[in-house]
């Protein structure tokens, strides 16, 4: 399967599958984004950083679940019993989780989190409008203009007109979904980054210009949600980003070489904070 036989869009396409096409994705190029290095995204590449997936990872994918296609979330979890079958050091504990095989087992809290997310973005008039007529977990690839192949699996996608489309994308947060501790996640996770890259691969299949939207909400009670539309000059910024990434990225390719950090001696300072007020 080459990526070039899977240009567009596609509405149908499962996860695994989406995953294993041979391009490039917007959480794979941010490995080379600094701080980070070429020989980092190299490795990334090359499956030698997987991480195991957390609790907090999998809260996020059941909620994603839950938001989007919540027809699939009875089957996507089991809720760990109480009693000595929840106890997994018992020997019928031990049982129970053997029959659940691969399925996720969530405990009570955390069951409750996945629905009380679901019910708390319903019930909030603009996600319940911009969600409104979407097609959930899109995959787009295109090319871009280095020649290399990129893909995206937007959350949450429609056509509104001729001149509009509209990409969401939800995120849970523990941090908080208020403007500014949201605003500071967004930066320090590249947030900006995905959503260039969302909207230029959007472009590159022939759709209106896209607003980008994030809905944010929080893991703990009362689950509270925030939307936001991305800033023009933050989706400058992640453009900006994106095309350095792939550039950098094609170049190393050229080359055949993944440097990472300098290779000479530098100078080690101190943060200015340590220095107290007004230090350089």
């Amino acid at each position: 399967m080459s990526a070039q036989n899977l240009t567009g869009i596609h509405y149908q396409m499962d996860e695994k599958e989406y995953r294993m096409a041979p391009a490039i994705a917007g959480s794979d190029a941010k490995h080379i984004l600094p701080p980070k290095s070429p020989a980092h995204y190299a490795a990334h590449m090359a499956g030698e950083t997987k991480r195991e997936q957390t609790k907090a990872m999998l809260l996020g994918t059941m909620s994603h679940l839950a938001v989007l296609e919540p027809n699939k979330l009875d089957a996507a979890f089991v809720e760990k019993p109480e009693g000595k079958e929840g106890d997994f050091r018992t020997k019928e504990g031990k049982e129970w989780k053997a029959k659940m095989g691969n399925t996720p087992i969530l405990d009570a809290d955390e069951a409750r989190a996945v629905r009380g997310i679901r019910d708390s973005i319903a019930a909030h008039d603009a996600a319940k409008a911009l969600l409104a007529g979407c097609d959930s977990e899109v995959a787009l690839f295109g090319e871009h203009r280095t020649g290399l192949w990129i893909k995206g699996r937007v959350d949450a996608l429609k056509v509104e007109s001729d001149m509009n489309s509209v990409i969401v994308d939800v995120k849970t947060t523990s941090a908080g979904a208020d403007y500014n501790t949201f605003s500071r996640q967004a930066a320090s996770l590249n947030y900006h980054v995905s959503a260039a890259w969302y909207c230029h691969l959007a472009g590159l299949n022939g759709l209106p210009p896209a607003r980008f939207y994030w809905i944010a909400v929080e893991v703990a009670p009362p689950y509270a949600v925030a939307v936001y539309e991305i800033h023009p000059d933050a989706l400058d910024l992640g453009v900006a980003a994106m095309n350095d990434a792939l550039e950098l990225i094609a170049q190393c390719e050229d080359a055949g070489v993944w440097p990472g950090y300098a290779p000479e001696v530098q100078c080690l300072n101190l943060p200015s904070w340590v220095y107290g007020k007004g230090a350089a």
